[in-house]
């Protein structure tokens, strides 16, 4: 039985000599582990498809547990990941978070979206790493089942006030008059930016642009919710530190 699917690769595995096994995340099947014979030959017409990063239309035959990539019509591999140190270890970051939260054998197609955009204003240098890393990870998390509480305040519903509160464990907002120990302070221009994150359209959710204090705490905030959230450490994302 074959199948086909626009997807990504997400992560490769040498083995023997010659071959690869590369994880991918697809359209309609979310994450694939699959078997690449001679993929690790350079002439081998399955080399430039199973490399890191490259993505396509991906045929498979699935034969036992493991499918085998038999095909693969490229369509981008984002050089431009490769001429920056940064940029290349904040993608291969993204590929972490997208094999933690992706789903298995059910359809990612938004998720896709989000990847294969993030990593193309990566490569081209639309958005920088800092810019791109929060935006990423809210974006991941909401579309995984962990969008965070921004309407409104939990207790009273107020919208909006100066300074808001947000718990990382909760993903609850709290204002002014409602605030609490264990929380963070954010001022509205960051609650403002998060809540664009979480809910606009992909295109939209792209275009914002934030520096300087507002986005050093929206930094900071959407990876504190995020690592409250998935309770494990991202080596990616340690490396990319070290290097920032």
């Amino acid at each position: 039985m074959s199948f086909n699917t626009d997807g990504v690769v997400l992560k490769v595995v040498k083995t023997g000599e010659s071959d690869r096994f590369v994880t991918l995340l697809t359209k309609n099947r979310g994450v694939v582990e699959a078997f690449a014979s001679g993929a690790g030959r350079p002439k081998n017409k399955l080399h430039g498809a199973t490399n890191l990063f490259c993505c396509g239309h991906y045929s498979f035959f699935e034969t036992g547990k493991t499918p085998k990539v038999t095909e693969c019509e490229i369509r981008d591999i984002f050089y431009g990941l490769r001429d920056d140190i940064r940029r290349l270890s904040l993608g291969q970051y993204l590929n972490e978070l997208a094999l933690e939260l992706a789903p298995v054998e059910q359809d990612a197609g938004e998720l896709l979206r989000l990847h294969l955009n993030s990593l193309h204003f990566l490569a081209n240098g639309t958005l920088t790493p800092e810019q791109l890393k929060p935006m990423y990870e809210l974006r991941i998390l909401s579309e995984s089942g962990y969008m965070p509480a921004l309407v409104a305040c939990d207790k009273c519903g107020a919208f909006e006030t100066p300074v808001m509160q947000f718990d990382p464990v909760t993903g609850k907002l709290l204002c002014e008059n409602c605030s609490g120990r264990g929380r963070l302070d954010l001022p509205l221009a960051v609650i403002t930016a998060m809540r664009h994150i979480v809910l606009a359209d992909l295109r939209e959710m792209f275009r914002l642009r934030l520096t300087g204090d507002t986005l050093e705490k929206l930094t900071s905030v959407a990876e504190r919710y995020l690592l409250e959230k998935l309770q494990r450490p991202f080596s990616a994302l340690s490396f990319y530190k070290t290097i920032k």
